[in-house]
């Protein structure tokens, strides 16, 4: 790995590419706490989870790492969101929600994954809301907040929302520090079927990362 990592993922896959941005702001440490309170079946840690030669995994780089979601999926920790509490006991918070709102009738095989599409824009605004209000208070001095977001064509409403500005905007209690862009190799054979469509077809995901300003 290379000393600063680039902003964007070239041709590696997500469980890749989200290491370099991890390693790079929270450095591993037996003394780092990490919580993933959003963690589904844990795509993002795929690298981490791999078998190592002791038998272990790479997970052990740092003192702890607490998986959390509402859906058990095997993790440690099987809870809504809104009923965990910590209080300045986290180094670092993996954030990754359901960024999706409005698609019902969607086929995608991945939506149980992702937390379904059913939400609403108001459920996605809780979302942002919640982790402004509570993330500075579980988190120490120093620690880090990374998001994982993505904008979104509402193709009923014929809009582009632009989630990603929503969220830094949101996130009154933190202060952007950097962000990574990570490209989708995979493409829905539908993507293009939208006539008339007044905004490109999306095909990245953004990680914001923010420090806690208090």
């Amino acid at each position: 790995m290379t000393k600063y990592p680039i902003s964007h993922n070239g041709n590696k896959k997500l469980g890749e590419f989200f290491p370099q941005i991890l390693r790079f702001h929270i450095p591993p440490s037996k003394e780092k706490v990490i919580l993933d309170p959003t963690c589904g079946k844990r795509h993002l840690w795929e690298e981490y989870l791999k078998p190592d030669l002791s038998g272990g995994n790479q997970l052990s780089e740092y003192g702890r790492v607490i998986f959390s979601d509402k859906v058990d999926y095997g993790q440690e920790i099987v809870s809504d969101l809104k009923d965990l509490e910590y209080e300045n006991e986290l180094d670092g918070i993996i954030y990754d929600p359901p960024y999706f709102f409005g698609y019902s009738g969607s086929s995608d095989p991945r939506r149980q994954d992702y937390g379904d599409y059913l939400q609403t824009y108001e459920d996605l605004l809780w979302f942002m809301d919640f982790a402004n209000d509570s993330f500075p208070r579980w988190l120490r001095k120093g620690g880090k907040l990374i998001l994982k977001c993505a904008d979104q064509y509402q193709t009923k409403e014929r809009r582009f929302y632009p989630h990603h500005v929503t969220w830094a905007n949101k996130l009154t209690n933190f202060k952007l520090i950097d962000t990574f862009i990570f490209i989708h190799h995979r493409m829905s054979p539908t993507a293009f079927q939208v006539k008339n469509r007044p905004c490109s077809v999306i095909m990245h995901t953004y990680f914001l990362i923010f420090n806690k300003v208090a």
